[in-house]
């Protein structure tokens, strides 16, 4: 069976993030849309919460050809009349070809009624309802994808729990905003790009760990995780917040965090090797001044080759380092550490995918987040 995925703010991320964990069934049909094949509406399901960066898994009903708004209808209501007869609430988003008039509902409602089916339209925008709405009513969203003449029907048959999200990212007992937390959903795409389609659990490690946001995310998805930062702040409320998780979603995993310097940091303290290091270091200021920005990025390629130069002992053949790098344009000039991308290779780090094709940034931010990954071997 075929199904879609509405890709996230940042669709080169979803895209990938969705290849990793599904596999090479998934398929980019523009910038916002991916496909991908299931057995089971379950199983396509199953694949979508283990996302972080996707927002919407419609389920492909039908394909056609139109000649007119009511053929087009005439589908619409065979689709429905499928469905529960009962007295129901109805949506209908249209996505594809933008310059297509959306569908009459008015004349949708009476072909409905003919057929003995009551509905309730529910009103939303084009691109579909919200996540909330799908939640927390009982609304049956139609998706209609359509270019020229041409249509593909779909039903949304599951949204990104919000509820879960917002727990997450804003009813932790310690945060700090003035460092600039890692949004969670981006926190776990940067796990499932390192971790793939592997069942196998291991240890997740975040050498700058800031509250823990990279660690809560790993916990929830059953991995052991160990933290450190410089910062003892940040180990204190990083705790706070794992052990809070932990309670509150009856975890079984188990976490560590201690206070360390990333290029410090000794395999004596690390009882085991690490399968995964997911991070977000420290990226320079968040509005840096761009006379300094030379000084920074040259401090910056400092710590970076330094973490990597002791990840080393840290890391086993086959481990997978997810991380993020830092990019600033001032004027017309781009800084950022591309350049440590042959140096690292030289030292067993090739990368997964290239420089610059998955990039994240906040709207109005200046420090934008190249995400990379990278296999290790000796």
């Amino acid at each position: 069976m075929q199904y879609y995925l509405q890709l996230g703010n940042t669709p080169s991320l979803s895209f990938n993030e969705a290849k990793a964990i599904i596999g090479d069934s998934v398929v980019q049909i523009d910038d916002r849309l991916c496909s991908f094949t299931a057995e089971t509406d379950q199983e396509a399901k199953d694949y979508f919460r283990k996302l972080g960066a996707s927002v919407r898994l419609v389920s492909i009903q039908k394909d056609f050809k139109i000649k007119s708004q009511d053929d087009l209808i005439e589908k619409v209501v065979e689709h429905f009349v499928e469905e529960d007869k009962a007295r129901m609430k109805i949506s209908c988003a249209q996505w594809g070809d933008m310059q297509t008039a959306r569908i009459d509902f008015f004349a949708l409602k009476k072909a409905l009624l003919k057929e003995k089916i009551k509905v309730r339209f529910v009103e939303g925008p084009r691109h579909g309802l919200s996540a909330a709405v799908l939640l927390h009513q009982n609304v049956q969203e139609v998706i209609i994808i359509q270019n020229g003449n041409d249509i593909t029907l779909g039903k949304t048959i599951d949204v990104q729990d919000i509820d879960h999200w917002t727990v997450k990212d804003r009813r932790k007992p310690y945060a700090n905003r003035k460092k600039g937390m890692l949004p969670p959903k981006i926190a776990l795409a940067m796990l499932n790009l390192a971790r793939g389609n592997s069942e196998e659990k291991g240890l997740v490690y975040d050498p700058f760990c800031g509250t823990g946001t990279v660690l809560i995310e790993a916990l929830e998805q059953g991995f052991d995780v160990i933290g450190s930062d410089l910062d003892p702040e940040a180990i204190l409320g990083s705790q706070m917040n794992l052990a809070w998780f932990k309670d509150r979603e009856k975890l079984d995993g188990s976490f560590t965090v201690f206070k360390a310097d990333v290029t410090q940091v000794t395999k004596e303290r690390i009882s085991q090797k690490v399968d995964y290091i997911v991070t977000e270091p420290f990226l320079g200021r968040p509005k840096p001044n761009a006379s300094q920005l030379p000084g920074v990025f040259r401090g910056l390629e400092k710590l970076y080759t330094g973490a990597f130069k002791n990840w080393q002992s840290l890391l086993h053949d086959g481990s997978k380092v997810a991380i993020v790098f830092p990019r600033v344009e001032s004027g017309n000039k781009v800084f950022d550490l591309s350049g440590l991308i042959d140096k690292l290779s030289s030292q067993g780090y090739t990368l997964l995918v290239n420089f610059g094709d998955i990039r994240y940034a906040r709207k109005s931010a200046i420090v934008q987040r190249d995400i990379l990954v990278f296999e290790y071997n000796k």
